[in-house]
């Protein structure tokens, strides 16, 4: 039988030093995790969206059966009731007017106001963003009555000015709130060094601030454009017919004898489409401005 002495054992090893990496397996598992993380993401994001797809290419039977179908072959029937609709352009028509101005005045003052807020800093200047921001707090529906009623008396009910006005009013002050975040990460010196070249506040802003900040402009126009674009209840409660945008083509589709869901599926295709294709095209900008930062300093 043999003893073990204290000097035959093993040197215990020695601690790793601080800040060292972690070994390959455990990098290696914390990977696999946020993959799956992000896929389970992923599919909870596309499932909806796959399903309304489905859906529209199903018959008034086959939506209402149980268990539903996950995969069905294609039927463009319900497009064709949809786009038969006389009115279907006319709602597309104001739309793209009443988003694309909404939009462009939206910008226009909330870009100055960010700025003014970001580089004037008047007195109580937190207190203003925050009331910026809390005016999105408010319930849509407490609002409808008082716009109604307002609108009426103005004569400016079911009108697209009426709408461009509410839909600007309603996004500025997201779009200030986006965009005082932007300025504040921007170098003041850049701008002094245009200053200093003989541009005025406004040219500086206009020929070095909005250029830098083009990531930010980007992702602030395309939520703002959205909110814009898929806003159902103030169209809804504010308009007949004259300035009804898409998102009401949907209503045509419910009915004494119930919900035609594969006809309302294919409206929302269609309503999805222009929106999901302008994304696409701003992606790159909209994924720079939502990580901006990396200029400062």
């Amino acid at each position: 039988m043999t003893t073990t002495t204290v000097q035959d054992r093993p040197a215990p090893r020695p601690a790793p030093p601080a800040g060292t990496r972690r070994p390959d397996h455990r990098r290696g598992a914390t990977t696999t995790i946020k993959y799956a993380l992000v896929t389970l993401l992923a599919i909870g994001y596309l499932v909806p969206i796959y399903w309304i797809l489905m859906t529209s290419f199903k018959s008034r039977t086959e939506a209402y059966e149980i268990p539903p179908r996950i995969f069905v072959a294609p039927d463009w029937s319900n497009y064709a009731t949809y786009f038969n609709q006389s009115r279907v352009v006319e709602f597309l028509t104001n739309s793209l007017l009443i988003t694309g101005a909404s939009t462009l005045i939206t910008m226009v003052l909330g870009v100055l106001a960010a700025y003014g807020l970001a580089r004037l800093r008047p007195s109580g200047s937190r207190t203003i963003s925050f009331f910026f921001l809390s005016t999105r707090f408010v319930p849509p529906i407490s609002t409808v009555v008082p716009l109604f009623l307002g609108l009426k008396s103005l004569e400016l009910f079911d009108t697209r000015f009426s709408m461009i006005v509410i839909y600007s009013a309603m996004n500025i002050p997201y779009a200030v709130w986006m965009m005082h975040g932007f300025f504040q990460d921007l170098p003041v010196e850049v701008e002094e060094a245009a200053w200093v070249d003989g541009c005025s506040r406004l040219a500086a802003l206009w020929r070095v601030v909005l250029p830098m900040s083009s990531g930010g402009l980007a992702a602030t126009s395309v939520l703002v454009g959205m909110f814009a674009w898929n806003e159902f209840l103030y169209a809804l409660m504010l308009t007949s017919r004259e300035a009804s945008t898409l998102p009401l083509s949907m209503t045509a589709f419910l009915g004494e004898q119930g919900t035609d869901w594969g006809g309302m599926a294919a409206a929302g295709t269609v309503i999805m489409i222009p929106a999901l294709i302008f994304s696409i095209f701003v992606q790159k900008q909209m994924a720079r401005g939502l990580s901006f930062g990396a200029v400062k300093g």
